[in-house]
């Protein structure tokens, strides 16, 4: 007995770490791409034809279930839900599970964001986009369905500080679910096990922050394990990851989600700005992990920027999150989170905007149109598509490349001029400086031979299409970087030694 006691401690054990393993289908793949309101036919499309075939280890895609149409079709229509049918503006429920297989066929994994804090707000009836009407304001949702006594006491958060107000009262108009209670848990793990069925791989837990860690905790708990049919092993969890905007308010602290799920360490999208706006050295981010009050790196989503921080207010006419539209600081920003070990990275994928509440590229009668491409692979037609520039398909490359490898050597000049290796495999070096060239002799710690820089072109056919460095006897190579590049870094790798 006392073995069979242990033995089912030790199945326990593998089974609760297990939502912590992102599931990532090959060796080599890592990090997510987060591809913002694209559609599941277009989804299904980028999995097969580049997100596999370069090393992208997931993909998040926006809330799946039905959701209330709002008359400007903005982007938050997808944190207002009606239903939990799959029937959302990015296709119904038979384009969904043709993406997710395709995705897993060509060893993608999906990950699916889920608004579980709350239900749409609005006056009157509001439509949902399965064709399903709710009355918010008697928080009545019939094709869920929840009503009255679901849903914690109308209140607003007044005090951040406050758990009781964080976790029971409303963002915004939007009824507050309460998961305290079984039924309602019930409803979400009813929906979120159906899409396991389906095959995804795990969630993306939007607002968990206002969520009670206990009552999450409960919900997970009754999640099934991960379809075999869709090519999980037997007994896999569901990868969870959690949205926790942890800024020292004390309502809710990122360190009490952590032992559920993976969580969002946001502090590195503003520290990693604060660089780029040169308010903080690149010296700075020597210290990138606990030491910057950063969670453990096994813990931790980390990402330059996200939806809602795209679109923060400037404060003091100052700018707090580099984003695509500082083309420079953000490839280098980008080119940092995915050379360093910290974190698992998730990679934005943008459509352009002129105001906050602008919904996705779209027709005239709202449906969001396809993702195309010019003859160079980059996205036409409003999509930015940032996980498609080259500057971050190469960095998929490095990182693949060096998984498993620990940061060394870091050197730098005390500003914004930076390098470190991973381990014997790879060498990283940045200036971003606006008007210094870096001229210096760093220690790669390579072996002696000529290198093809990967940033400014790699190794094709043999040949290098980039800046070549030689790396001496003892490792140390003659390294210059301009300050006027718009990608001031130069990556090495031991695959792409050409002498």
């Amino acid at each position: 007995m006392h073995r069979s006691l242990l033995l089912l401690v030790a199945i326990f054990t593998i089974n609760a770490g297990g939502q912590f393993d992102p599931h990532f289908a090959k060796k080599e793949a890592t990090g997510i791409v987060q591809l913002f309101e694209w559609t599941h036919v277009d989804v299904e499309a980028e999995c097969l034809a580049y997100l596999g075939p370069n090393g992208f280890g997931a993909v998040q895609v926006s809330p799946v279930n039905e959701v209330r149409i709002m008359s400007n079709r903005s982007w938050r229509e997808r944190y207002e839900p009606i239903s939990y049918k799959i029937s959302g503006r990015s296709g119904d429920e038979s384009q969904f599970r043709s993406m997710v297989a395709a995705c897993n066929d060509g060893g993608v994994r999906v990950y699916v964001e889920v608004v579980l804090n709350n239900m749409s707000g609005g006056s009157g009836t509001v439509r949902g986009t399965a064709g399903s009407v709710a009355y918010p304001e008697m928080k009545d949702y019939p094709a869920t369905p929840y009503s009255a006594g679901d849903f914690n006491d109308a209140c607003t958060i007044v005090d951040p500080r406050d758990a009781h107000e964080v976790r029971n009262c409303q963002v915004d108009d939007r009824p507050d679910l309460n998961q305290g209670l079984a039924r309602v848990r019930d409803r979400m793990v009813e929906f979120m096990n159906k899409l396991i069925a389906v095959g995804v791989a795990g969630f993306y837990i939007n607002s968990a922050k206002n969520m009670w860690p206990h009552d999450l905790r409960a919900l997970y708990s009754k999640l099934e394990n991960l379809s075999i049919s869709a090519g999980f092993p037997k007994d896999s969890r569901p990868f969870i990851y959690q949205d926790v905007a942890d800024f020292n308010e004390g309502g809710s602290r990122k360190t009490e989600y952590t032992y559920m799920g993976m969580v969002t360490e946001y502090r590195f999208a503003y520290d990693i700005g604060e660089v780029m706006y040169k308010r903080k050295p690149f010296h700075h981010m020597l210290f990138t992990g606990t030491r910057l009050g950063y969670l453990p790196r096994e813990r931790s989503v980390v990402f330059v920027d996200t939806p809602t921080l795209q679109r923060l207010p400037e404060v003091n006419e100052t700018k707090q999150i580099v984003t695509f539209k500082h083309r420079r600081g953000y490839k280098i920003a980008l080119v940092f989170m995915l050379a360093h070990r910290y974190g698992t990275p998730r990679i934005m994928s943008s459509f352009g905007f002129k105001t906050d509440d602008e919904g996705p590229p779209m027709d005239a009668r709202g449906r969001i149109v396809t993702v195309d491409f010019d003859d160079a692979g980059q996205c036409t037609g409003g999509w930015i598509c940032e996980h498609r520039w080259q500057v971050v398909k190469r960095m998929m490359k490095f990182r693949g490349a060096v998984v498993g490898q620990p940061v060394i050597n870091w050197v730098d000049n005390g500003q914004n001029q930076i390098a470190f290796c991973r381990g014997k495999i790879g060498f990283v070096a940045f200036n971003a400086e606006i008007s210094i060239s870096m001229k210096a002799n760093l220690f790669t710690c390579l072996p002696a031979g000529i290198y093809c820089d990967l940033i400014s072109g790699g190794v094709e056919s043999g040949e290098c299409t980039g800046t070549s460095v030689l790396v001496d006897a003892k490792g140390r190579a003659d390294i210059f970087i301009s300050s006027k590049l718009e990608e001031p870094i130069i990556v090495l790798l031991v695959s792409e030694k050409i002498k």
